[in-house]
């Protein structure tokens, strides 16, 4: 069981780091406005702050892929509840909490662009991701506990 849970475990740390490249490319292909001297300063500073989400996305989504391990427990693996929110449970309370953030902002000020959205974006796909493989777990888990061997 450790050598399928560490194998899950790897793929997800993998998948979280092409998203990490795919949202800094995301950022390096942002579109700026020319403009004086003052919007040339706010463009170093969205480009600064773009990139210090991007590395909380990352650290983010290891700890979440951490969660995983909790699956070494028989008690969790055992239980679908607890074995689906080790998989899902900690990247979906941080796509919520996003969520909120530009709902907050969007609601606070009319027009307003924010840089969450990509962060949003790049978080759901790795929750859709975590929600397959924790379907393709199941169904290692439910077909080992069949053919005890």
């Amino acid at each position: 069981m450790k050598k399928i849970i560490f194998r899950y475990w790897s793929l997800n740390i993998a998948v979280t780091i092409l998203l990490y490249f795919a949202y800094r490319i995301t950022i390096s292909e942002t579109d700026y406005a020319d403009g004086d001297f003052l919007d040339w300063i706010l463009h170093i500073l969205d480009i600064v702050v773009n990139l210090l989400y991007s590395l909380a996305y990352l650290v983010g989504m290891a700890l979440c892929s951490f969660a995983i391990f909790l699956n070494l427990i028989d008690k969790v693996r055992n239980n679908f509840y607890l074995s689906l929110s080790s998989f899902i449970g900690i990247p979906l309370i941080y796509v919520v909490i996003i969520t909120l953030n530009i709902l907050r902002d969007e609601l606070l000020q009319d027009n307003y662009v924010t840089i969450f959205r990509n962060l949003l974006i790049f978080s759901i796909i790795y929750l859709h991701f975590t929600g397959l493989q924790f379907s393709l777990f199941r169904k290692k888990v439910n077909k080992l506990d069949l053919n005890p061997s």
